[in-house]
């Protein structure tokens, strides 16, 4: 049986790569939801984005309950931390899930333009609130979260839902947004045949990649320099778990660059995939598009995982109290139990989720709604 502190990280890269599964997957269709007014000028150019994503946006969100449930087994203090702090806007963000498929099912149940175009903004409002959501809650949690626990093992939060809005929650949200419609805009030019729509996609996706490049140096220098990070005590540069002590100080979530200068590559990739997205996109090599823009998503998260790396919920009341990823996990029989099953059903997941994409995979253009209209949402 594995030793405790490698189930630990094994869990913590596991989640990772849920999460990334789920920004990557539920991205692109939430982002085609962000931009079906955009791109879509008239009822039909819209019908044909939203039939892009339809066999696979409901299956793209078994991956945020994954999410979840995941660290619900593996931190459940990180779970009952997380979702007491953010309550509000979790509900917030759940109405807003409850609305897509309102706007999925019952579009093509009427024949009414009116009908349809009121499907069409609440598909919207359901994919724009939840990045806009990821993004606040993300800038919060490397700000740290005012929470505390008591002599009797209660979390106590602090945290109200107008203080979830700052100028550095903001940019990382803008950043989360940016992102979903960046890799929205290279799934639609792979998989829509249709000059008007790919264009408009084409020069999205251009935008969209400066933008985020923008956005992410702002996030870096604002999360490295501008905010007080949270670091462990580290002896001979190695984290001293034995000494337990939590610097809140300006920089210290560079410490783990510090340490590894090698990991500073990661944050430089993820400047230069947009560029690669977007010479790729020039060349209309539509999968490499794709593909960069998958992952930049990833490196996102490889980045994010680097610096906070050991850190899960900071907490900006009691820093010694911050919930890392030895302190908040479930016992070594539950880790291991559940890794046993991860082994199994994760490659079994992704398996599926590829081949659902490829066998539903065809070019989809005006002509072809057109001819097999009943066939459609």
């Amino acid at each position: 049986m594995l030793d405790y502190n490698v189930l630990c990280i094994i869990w913590w890269f596991l989640i990772g790569i849920l999460v990334i599964g789920f920004l990557i997957t539920d991205g692109l269709d939430m982002g085609v939801g962000i931009l079906l007014f955009i791109i879509g000028k008239n009822n039909l150019e819209r019908r044909v984005m939203i039939n892009s994503i339809a066999p696979h946006w409901d299956g793209n969100q078994v991956w945020l309950i994954t999410v979840g449930g995941a660290l619900f087994a593996a931190w459940p203090i990180v779970y009952a931390t997380l979702f007491s702090s953010f309550y509000i806007a979790m509900i917030i963000m759940l109405l807003s899930l409850f609305l897509r498929p309102v706007g999925f099912e019952y579009r093509s149940k009427i024949k009414s333009y009116k009908w349809q175009n009121v499907c069409d903004i609440l598909i919207s409002i359901g994919s724009i609130i939840p990045p806009i959501i990821i993004g606040i809650a993300m800038g919060n949690l490397l700000k740290g979260i005012p929470f505390y626990i008591d002599r009797y093992f209660s979390i106590h939060s602090t945290l109200h839902f107008f203080n979830l809005f700052n100028i550095f929650s903001i940019i990382i949200s803008m950043t989360s947004v940016t992102m979903f419609i960046n890799q929205a805009s290279t799934y639609l030019q792979l998989r829509i045949n249709d000059k008007d729509i790919s264009y408009k996609a084409h020069i999205i996706t251009l935008i969209s990649s400066i933008i985020l490049i923008v956005f992410f140096i702002l996030s870096f220098i604002n999360t490295m320099f501008y905010i007080k990070g949270y670091k462990l005590s580290i002896m001979n540069g190695i984290i001293n778990l034995n000494k337990k002590e939590v610097l809140h100080t300006y920089g210290s979530w560079f410490a783990n660059f510090e340490i590894h200068n090698y990991s500073l590559i990661i944050p430089l990739i993820c400047l230069i995939l947009p560029v690669c997205t977007i010479i790729y996109s020039q060349l209309k090599n539509k999968i490499m598009t794709f593909i960069c823009s998958s992952l930049t998503i990833t490196f996102i998260v490889f980045t994010v995982g680097i610096t906070m790396f050991p850190f899960i919920i900071p907490s900006s009341t009691v820093p010694l109290q911050s919930l890392t990823m030895w302190n908040s996990a479930s016992s070594k029989l539950t880790l291991s139990i559940m890794l046993y099953a991860a082994i199994i059903f994760i490659p079994i997941i992704l398996g599926y989720t590829f081949w659902c994409y490829k066998k539903m995979f065809f070019p989809l253009n005006k002509e072809e709604i057109k001819k097999n209209t009943n066939n459609y949402y």
